[in-house]
């Protein structure tokens, strides 16, 4: 009796590993990502779906025939976990993936024992396009879909408690849900619309620091320092003016400088360095009264006016003589 165990003994070690996972392992939300790693074969199903429960027999089959192949095979039940429904987008039931170190594919063949193991063993998977990275399990955007899901199922089951524990009508629980949905899509909103105003736009104050110094410098000089280049301006315009007209009003003492035939009267040079100070004093006198009442184009034409009142008094200054 003793030897006859001693001998069932290693049979029992080597069919063991074939009792233990002879049924397929169970993901939730917690493990899914484990099928990150290795090679996974993993089943989404529902309970009350017909068609997984008539496909079942054959998954648990094909579990048994994957224990000598590295090949893990699982089983969700979406009914428990929805998050994951929405994170693999379930649409049809059953639905199987074949994941191979973190890459996804939706096994679309023959749903049968030999279909699934050739799947394997023939390597078909390599004939099946893997799943997009913007729409993998893992990526960002079903992550952010999975949230939703888990959402959901807190408002179905803060409905249940208001219904059933606290007796409130389904009437008030709808109003609250609603408020309070417009209340986060409210804060949402504006959070988001102020971090693109500030992203985009910044602040004043950052505005007003990256104005070169240069450019403050001018804008300030040219608050009270317009008028005064003008002044400067029309004062030599007006010098200039009356230097040529004294000077074309006196041809004999030019003339008689350049031939040296006859030496000019002390009384016309006098007369005119007189006249020149008078037209200069004048001009002078009137730029101070005029020069704070006048903008731009005043000046402008006071000058054209100064200059022709000049030439008529040196002229008749002349005519006197």
């Amino acid at each position: 009796m003793f030897f006859s165990q001693i001998h069932l003994l290693p049979i029992l070690i080597l069919f063991l590993p074939t009792l233990i996972s002879s049924e397929p392992l169970r993901l939730t939300d917690k493990t899914w990502k484990d099928m990150l790693c290795g090679q996974w074969m993993v089943e989404f199903y529902a309970p009350w779906c017909p068609s997984c429960q008539h496909f079942t027999p054959i998954w648990n089959d094909f579990a048994k025939a994957m224990t000598s192949k590295e090949v893990k095979v699982a089983a969700v039940d979406i009914n428990d976990y929805p998050s994951l429904s929405g994170r693999f987008r379930i649409s049809v039931l059953p639905t199987i993936y074949y994941v191979r170190d973190g890459v996804f594919r939706q096994f679309n063949g023959e749903r049968s024992l030999n279909g699934l193991k050739n799947y394997i063993e023939f390597q078909e998977w390599q004939r099946t396009e893997p799943v997009s990275r913007y729409f993998a399990p893992d990526s960002i955007p079903m992550s952010m879909i999975s949230s939703l899901f888990d959402i959901s199922v807190l408002v179905k089951d803060a409905y249940t408690v208001l219904l059933e524990q606290y007796g409130w009508p389904a009437w008030l629980i709808y109003i609250v849900f609603s408020i309070g949905i417009i209340l986060i899509g409210f804060i949402l909103g504006f959070g988001f619309l102020m971090i693109i105003d500030y992203c985009l736009t910044g602040t004043p104050k950052d505005e007003f620091d990256d104005i070169p110094d240069d450019s403050r410098d001018v804008e300030d000089s040219d608050e009270g320092d317009t008028p005064k280049p003008l002044k400067t301006k029309t004062k030599a315009k007006q010098i200039t003016s009356a230097t040529t007209l004294i000077t074309s009003s006196t041809p004999q003492r030019t003339t008689a400088l350049n031939t040296k035939t006859r030496p000019s009267p002390p009384v016309e040079i006098q007369d005119d360095e007189a006249l020149l100070d008078e037209v200069l004093t004048g001009d002078q006198d009137d730029d101070d009264v005029d020069s704070e009442e006048m903008n731009a184009s005043d000046v402008a034409q006071g000058t054209d006016e100064d200059d022709q009142t000049t030439s008529t008094s040196v002229r008749q200054r002349r005519v006197n003589k």
